[in-house]
């Protein structure tokens, strides 16, 4: 009863879970769906407390978890770009420097 999922296993039960999460709680409604976007926001970059009912609402609620997945993949796509940013700019300064080093040394 302790077996541990392979990757693989373990990539094939998130892969199902999320199906079952987009599709399987259709609610056209949208019944209990919070107001204020900005709830779904604070959950999709983890701001939330575990306790707060907003995550079983999700966790049943087609329509929220797919807004909740796509602010999750927008702020990743943000932290991404960040970075990307960061390291442009590193190696912008270190590439003026050694030009700075170049031309004071001739």
């Amino acid at each position: 009863m302790n077996e541990v999922l392979s990757r693989r296993e373990d990539e094939k039960l998130v892969k199902a879970l999320q199906a079952a999460a987009y599709h399987d709680y259709p609610n056209p409604a949208r019944n209990g769906c919070p107001t204020d976007i900005n709830v779904l926001k604070a959950l999709a970059a983890k701001k939330l407390r575990p306790s707060d009912p907003v995550i079983q609402h999700v966790a049943e609620c087609s329509p929220c978890f797919r807004e909740v997945t796509s602010f999750r993949r927008h702020l990743q796509r943000l932290r991404v770009l960040r970075i990307i940013g960061k390291a442009a700019a590193l190696g912008f300064s270190v590439a003026i420097a050694l030009f700075v080093v170049s031309k004071t040394r001739t």
